[in-house]
Order: C-alpha cells, then structure tokens, then sequence
C-alpha cells in the first residue's frame, strides 16, 4: 500500500495529476449544476447521511443528491493526493504553484463541509452560490497550474505593451463577472435546488441584468481581439485559447436563448451552466496567458 501511495503521489505524477485534477473539478461543478436544476438539493435533507441512513432511498432526488456526493469525495481524495504530489515535485522548484495546489487542496476538502451547511441551511440561496463561486475559484487555480506545469504561456515575440496584461486580467474577471450573474439569475428561476426554497431575486430582472453584462463582456472580447490580431502575434496557444473561447461563449449565446424560449427546461438550464462554466475556464486561460505575455517562456515543469 505504501509503494502504491508513493508511486501515486511521487514527482512523476504531477503532470498528469494536474490535468487530472482538472477534469475532476470540472465534472463536479457539472455534477452539482445537476443536482441544483433538478431539484435535487434536498433529496437527502440531512448530512453527511441520508435520511440518517449510510445509502440514498431509491428514488430520484435522493440518488442524484447522494451520488454527487460520492463523486465530491472522489473528487476531495484526487484534490489531496494532487497536493501531496506537489508538495513532493515542486515544492522547491516552483513554490508558488506548489501553493496553487495546497489550496485546491484544502478549498477542496472545505467544499464537504460547505456543502453540507448547504443543506442544512435548506438551501439558502446565499449559502449555494457561494458553494458554486468556491468549485469555480478552485477550478480556476486549477487552470493557471495546468498551464504553467507545461509551460503553454509566456514568451511572446516580439515582447507585447504593458496594456496587454491588464487586458487579460480584464478579460477573466469580466467572465467571471458574467457567469456570477449567470448563477443569480439561475437562483431566481425555476431552479434554486429543491422545491420550496427562497429565490435570491426577481426571475426577469436578474436575467436582465445577465443578459446585460454577457453582451458587454461579448463586446469586450471582439473589440480586444480585433486589437490584439492588429497589434501583436501572439504564440499558437493564445490563439487556439482565443478560437476556443469565441466558440464556447457562441455555443453559450444559443443555449441561453434555447432555454430562455423553451420556458428554462432543466436540461437546458444544465447544459448552459456547463457550457458557462468551460467558457470561464477558457476565459481564465486566454486571461492568464495575456497577463504573463511579457515574460519569458516559463520551462516546463518534470
């Protein structure tokens, strides 16, 4: 068991661990987003059992609450072990993405507990978005250390001007600023988590706003791409981050007028919050690899 521990958590598996942690802390957002639009939040009312029982009672909004619960502790175990394997690999080297991973470590194991305050709070809608914000801020410190570990960023030619990194700093956080709006109007709707439970706002005048500030951040982001193909040219993975990041907010645009037509179905309400949440990840990428534009290449970490 301790050559099967060291063997997982030893320098050689940093690398694909980060991707790993990566994915895994996408699914989960995905896997609560499911939770929260099928009304599911309250399908085990207490925490950390179910009904007081170790196993969900077979029927719908116990088994998906319960099984996403599972998932987040896979996903707790694989956040840790993530931050062990830095700690070993990098914690001399890099000590700043060793931090990077200690805290997904610990934001992670801290999302248990929160969640299940969640659901002792029958479902605040306070207390949930913030159990969302969380998940994207771990995802987020998740992408930037992907990116460092294999050295994607970095090292533009010739050396960009000092606007170009306040212009990716802007970028990530008008994205986040759109998908924030996003998950209030979501907590206004017809899917706060369970049957019952207090909205955050007014349904129209929260898609209002987020309707407002997505449009602002889709002007932002053509205007600063027309600017940046004119001005600089920047490394193959900028642009692909840039293509990426054009087709998901276009994907994101038609979801939302889908589901905003089709009376906000949950699979639709699901999907959006998918798409939101890969197009913020895609955001914080281009953001980030903007805002280390005048440095050199980072070197790969082995």
């Amino acid at each position: 068991m301790r050559a099967f521990l060291n063997r997982i958590t030893g320098p050689s598996s940093f690398r694909p661990l980060a991707v790993i942690t990566l994915i895994a802390l996408y699914v989960n957002i995905v896997s609560g987003a499911l939770v929260r639009v099928t009304n599911s939040g309250l399908g085990c009312p207490d925490w950390p059992l179910c009904e007081g029982k170790p196993t969900p009672p077979l029927q719908f909004h116990g088994l998906i609450e319960f099984t996403n619960r599972v998932l987040a502790l896979f996903v707790i175990v694989i956040a840790v072990i993530f931050a062990v394997s830095a700690y070993r690999s990098i914690r001399r080297t890099s000590p700043w993405l060793w931090r990077g991973a200690l805290w997904i470590g610990i934001l992670t194991f801290m999302q248990g507990p929160l969640g299940g305050i969640t659901v002792l709070v029958n479902l605040n809608p306070i207390a949930v978005l913030s159990h969302f914000v969380l998940a994207l801020i771990i995802l987020l410190i998740s992408v930037v250390i992907v990116l460092e570990t294999f050295g994607l960023v970095g090292g533009f030619s010739p050396r960009p001007a000092a606007w170009v990194p306040w212009a990716g700093i802007v970028t990530a956080l008008w994205a986040g600023a759109t998908i924030l709006s996003g998950g209030v109007a979501t907590m206004s709707g017809t899917h706060p988590g369970s049957d019952n439970v207090p909205r955050m706002w007014n349904l129209v005048d929260a898609v209002y706003l987020h309707v407002r500030v997505a449009a602002s951040f889709i002007v932002v982001i053509a205007i600063l791409l027309i600017i940046l193909s004119r001005v600089i040219k920047p490394p193959r993975i900028v642009t692909r981050l840039a293509w990426a990041l054009v087709i998901t907010v276009a994907a994101q645009v038609a979801v939302g007028e889908w589901q905003w037509r089709t009376q906000l179905p949950w699979y639709a309400t699901l999907l959006h919050v998918a798409i939101g949440s890969l197009a913020l990840a895609i955001a914080a990428a281009f953001g980030w690899s903007l805002a280390v534009a005048r440095r050199k290449a980072p070197p790969a970490t082995d």
